[in-house]
């Protein structure tokens, strides 16, 4: 099975071209305004020549509004247009940590809150709880007992979390990949915009 995986949610986006759970190619893009202008071009180019997909996955957020919609809009109309599946996918789960444990992904809401992920890494499995939208006093509550925090953009978040440690993560490209021919992966696309902290 070929799958065809985007992530427009942050400004660490990405395009993948996986087969079996195995990633074929994979494309670095940038964020901003520019995106909606290249992300057809950058699909075409990654997927020229590679055969007929037979599955779409696509970033549903949190994260940047006008990031989700131009990834969703696109994946929508190629998924209609190929007449096949279109799954969505957490777009924090991308940044998750290494260590085993518990851990945090937190990224800057635009709006005086930050989004968090919560979960824990107990050998290759993980469990996660749903994300959520909290204001600054809360994260620093809630993240107290937690040492692995990881961020795509620890810079934008560190006046809000003063004093603690936040890595910088860049998207775990084959586990999403991995995870995307797993079972369960197959749920349906809702645009995660979560209201205000």
């Amino acid at each position: 099975m070929k799958s065809l995986i985007l992530e427009t949610s942050t400004e660490k986006n990405f395009l993948i071209f996986a087969e079996d759970g195995i990633l074929r190619k994979a494309k670095r893009l940038p964020g901003g305004a520019e995106l909606s202008k290249i992300l057809p071009r950058e699909v075409n180019s990654l997927i020229q020549g590679l055969g007929p997909i037979d599955f779409l996955a696509v970033g549903q957020g949190p994260g940047s509004y006008t990031g989700i919609r131009v990834g969703a809009a696109l994946a929508k109309g190629l998924a209609f247009g190929w007449q096949i599946p279109l799954y969505g996918f957490c777009s924090l789960k991308t940044f998750i940590p290494s260590e085993q444990g518990s851990f945090a992904v937190a990224i800057d809401a635009k709006m005086g809150g930050l989004y968090l992920l919560l979960g824990e890494r107990t050998g290759e499995k993980l469990a996660f709880q749903p994300p959520q939208l909290v204001k600054p006093d809360q994260a620093i509550l809630t993240l107290q007992s937690i040492k692995n925090i990881t961020s795509p953009h620890p810079s934008d978040i560190a006046s809000k979390l003063p004093g603690f440690l936040i890595q910088e993560k860049d998207p775990c490209l084959n586990l999403l990949t991995k995870w995307a021919f797993s079972e369960g992966f197959n749920t349906p696309l809702t645009l995660t915009y979560l209201s205000s902290p």
